[in-house]
């Protein structure tokens, strides 16, 4: 296994990528509403494993780059791409069908505590500080606020809710894996996000055609959803975010999540409509300064593995 080396002190480049990264992130949510509108959900996560897959190949064919070489590094891209595509897409493509927008974003802002929790769980030397147990009790509490089962279960859908925390742990699974298994490879971040979502695109192919009834007559509005998702939103920023993990570590990357929680939160009021209550109004706020009392201490080269 690589030893990951530590990651650069964030810059203003690191920031500016960081930034540029979690804008369209934020509006994948909203573009896979519209797909689902005439898609399955399997057919979106399908949909937009390929179109990345497309995407990035055609772009290592115009910056003359090329496919990662070896079987040990084809072997861990298929991993990362099961940890990182193949369930987090499923899972998130299944909560926004049976639940909002609004409610996905707000799950996936725990992206950075799980991340960490894989962390100190799987980085022995990685000791726990007083923040980061702080930290993650708080996210815990959030997520209880965002659930809050003491008010019955009402409008909770557990099988989509259920569905955003499979994702959610199988992304910050990716983060950890990628970070332990890609920073130290002479290939481009463009030429591992290639790989990995080459992988996902054949594990798809291989196996949702015996589950899934191929739609035929989409709307106009789904099929241009699913472009931007796939083009924009998985392939384009999955450079972004490997070439983010390479050169600051899966901390910071997952940190994204942070802005992703407040554009996500905004298209789905704003452009869906959606609206949100008090107890994922207190949620998000325990979320986020779990977040930053993990964050406001320096972060150790282990957080990035």
């Amino acid at each position: 296994m690589t030893t990951p080396t530590t990651p650069t002190t964030p810059t203003k480049s690191h920031t500016a990528l960081f930034l540029t990264v979690s804008v369209p992130f934020g509006g994948n949510y909203m573009w896979a509403h519209f797909a689902l509108q005439s898609f399955s959900a399997l057919e979106v996560a399908w949909g937009r494993t390929v179109l990345a897959a497309a995407t990035l190949a055609i772009v290592l064919l115009i910056t003359k780059d090329h496919y990662p070489r070896g079987k040990e590094i084809w072997i861990k891209l298929n991993i990362a791409a099961i940890l990182f595509n193949t369930v987090s897409f499923v899972g998130m493509a299944t909560a926004v069908s049976r639940i909002s927008t609004v409610q996905v974003s707000i799950w996936n802002a725990l992206v950075p505590l799980v991340t960490l929790g894989f962390v100190l769980v799987f980085i022995p030397e990685e000791n726990p500080t007083w923040r980061r147990v702080t930290g993650l009790s708080m996210g815990f509490l959030g997520a209880l606020f965002i659930a809050h089962p003491w008010s019955g279960l009402g409008d909770f859908d557990a099988i989509g809710t259920g569905a955003i925390m499979v994702g959610t742990t199988s992304y910050a699974a990716g983060l950890v894996y990628a970070r332990r298994n890609f920073v130290n490879v002479k290939d481009t971040p463009t030429s591992i996000a290639a790989g990995q979502m080459l992988c996902a695109s054949i594990h798809f192919t291989l196996i949702l055609p015996w589950f899934v009834t191929i739609t035929t007559d989409a709307s106009t509005i789904s099929l241009i959803s699913l472009l931007i998702l796939g083009v924009v939103g998985t392939g384009i920023t999955y450079i972004m975010i490997q070439t983010l993990i390479k050169q600051s570590g899966a901390g910071v990357a997952s940190d994204t999540t942070y802005v992703i929680l407040f554009v996500a939160i905004m298209l789905g009021i704003v452009v869906l409509g959606e609206a949100i209550n008090v107890w994922q109004i207190i949620g998000s706020a325990l979320i986020l300064v779990g977040l930053v009392i993990i964050n406001t201490k320096e972060r150790t080269p282990a957080v990035t593995p």
